[in-house]
């Protein structure tokens, strides 16, 4: 019996932390981001002046935001799919603390 419950407990685990599959509509591209049943799909386009055009969709594929986004803090080239953490339903937060935030 302990044994089946260990089991089950890593097996939940396991299935928490898995990317869930990406609608179809959302593009090939896009990165997923936080945590499985909240996280969104992200999509950093090309440099737009300052910044670079954004675009996240939930889970369900539905468009959140979509925009010119500019950094708060730490200057830089480029934004890495594996330096952004989260998505706090405005910002995208980097993992140096910078943020990517829209363009107002």
């Amino acid at each position: 019996m302990r044994l089946w419950v260990s089991l089950v407990v890593v097996m939940l685990v396991l299935g928490c932390g898995r990317v869930p599959p990406r609608p179809a509509n959302v593009p090939a591209e896009s990165f997923f981001v936080g945590k499985r049943k909240d996280g969104v799909f992200v999509v950093i386009g090309a440099r737009d002046g300052l910044g670079w055009r954004v675009k996240i969709f939930g889970r369900d594929g539905a468009l959140k935001r979509e925009g010119a986004y500019v950094l708060r803090g730490m200057a830089r080239a480029e934004v890495v799919p594996d330096e952004v953490l989260s998505f706090d339903g405005e910002a995208l937060h980097l993992r140096d603390g910078t943020l990517l935030i829209p363009r107002r």
